[in-house]
């Protein structure tokens, strides 16, 4: 192995932090993309060092053209040269120049980065709709209790009451029937069902007012 190759924490430190100077304008017309992308290949770091010098604000420029943010731009261009880097046995001379592969490299980890934060982005919706159904069940779990609870304490008060009393209440408060269809439902005068419903009511009342104090007190 050539005793320039980086190991993975050498090269990601030098795509983040320093970076050689760029060559000289006379080396650079001697040594040739292809030249570069054979060295690359053969593990030589400088290489790749050089060939980052000379394309890295290209590159950046093609992957801002679908990655609108810029700290992302930089972290997918990073992900490009250090896949140049481990894949560069891929590049094939015969099917086109060093920088066309790397521009099409550059243009496939930006869609695949914006693919990811599409589904992201799906995913993460698709949570908080879970959560927010999740807690309206719940809360409408609490009011059907809720409800069970109050209907339950009725109804134990209801048959604490004479029958014909707690009938006509039953008919008229839970049913929903006005004073005279319960005349009519329950074949009794008008004036008979008006005196038992308001003789009901009358015990309900005071039944519900001494179960309150009772909890109060034993509170």
């Amino acid at each position: 192995m050539n005793s320039h190759t980086p190991s993975s924490h050498t090269l990601t430190s030098n795509f983040n932090v320093v970076l050689p100077p760029p060559p000289m304008a006379d080396a650079a017309v001697e040594v040739t993309d292809e030249a570069l992308m054979e060295a690359i290949q053969r593990q030589d770091a400088s290489a790749l060092e050089t060939f980052i010098q000379r394309y890295r604000r290209l590159c950046k420029t093609a992957i801002l053209r679908t990655i609108s943010d810029d700290t992302a731009a930089e972290d997918v261009l990073q992900e490009c040269f250090l896949e140049l880097w481990r894949h560069a046995g891929h590049y094939d001379p015969a099917k086109g120049r060093p920088l066309a592969w790397l521009m099409v490299l550059c243009r496939r980890r930006a869609i695949d980065h914006v693919r990811r934060s599409q589904v992201y982005c799906r995913v993460k919706d698709r949570m908080e709709e879970e959560c927010r159904n999740t807690e309206a069940v719940i809360q409408d779990a609490n009011a059907d209790n809720e409800q069970a609870d109050v209907s339950r304490l009725l109804n134990e008060h209801l048959d604490a009451l004479p029958e014909s009393q707690s009938h006509v209440i039953r008919l008229a408060f839970l049913k929903g029937m006005t004073q005279r269809e319960v005349a009519a439902y329950t074949q009794q005068p008008l004036g008979t069902v008006k005196t038992r419903m308001e003789l009901g009511l009358r015990k309900l009342r005071a039944s519900l007012q001494r179960s309150h104090i009772n909890a109060l007190e034993a509170a």
